[in-house]
């Protein structure tokens, strides 16, 4: 029979999620909030985009270095765009992309990506390692849910 690309185009799809145990990270959650960080699997512009991050910083880091007028203002400027470090692992800044693309709940911005990579890194990649193992799942199919028997 093969591959039905009919059935397959009819199908809706939703991003494959999971909730990644952080008791490490218990002092910046609420007392009784249950200490997880729920993410999602990317899409496959996302891997791109994030296979692609560290690229793109090594050309920003350029821009940056010509524009600049003196180490300190090129410091300055690094420090504020997020690039604290002239040599940052390819590997980091993918996985700084996917957390801040990919995290539900705390949604988080690229900076707290970096600092949570900096203070916590055995947890900054179980999370973005579950990221990785949720992309190579696929989505998930969408389950329908029932309709009402009625208007009650």
């Amino acid at each position: 029979m093969g591959f039905n690309q009919s059935s397959f185009m009819k199908q809706k799809f939703e991003p494959r999620m999971a909730k990644v145990d952080v008791p490490a990270l218990a002092a910046w959650f609420g007392k009784d909030d249950e200490l997880v960080w729920e993410v999602r699997g990317q899409t496959a512009s996302e891997l791109a985009r994030a296979n692609e991050a560290s690229n793109s910083q090594k050309s920003l880091t350029s821009i940056i270095e010509a524009i600049g007028s003196n180490a300190a203002q090129i410091s300055e400027l690094k420090k504020t765009l997020g690039i604290s470090r002239d040599e940052v692992p390819a590997d980091i800044i993918k996985r700084l992309n996917q957390l801040s693309t990919c995290s539900i709940n705390p949604e988080i911005d690229h900076t707290t990506g970096v600092k949570l990579a900096e203070t916590f890194p055995v947890e900054f990649y179980i999370i973005s390692n579950k990221i990785t193992e949720l992309t190579g799942l696929g989505m998930e199919v969408a389950i329908k849910k029932p309709k009402g028997s009625g208007k009650t």
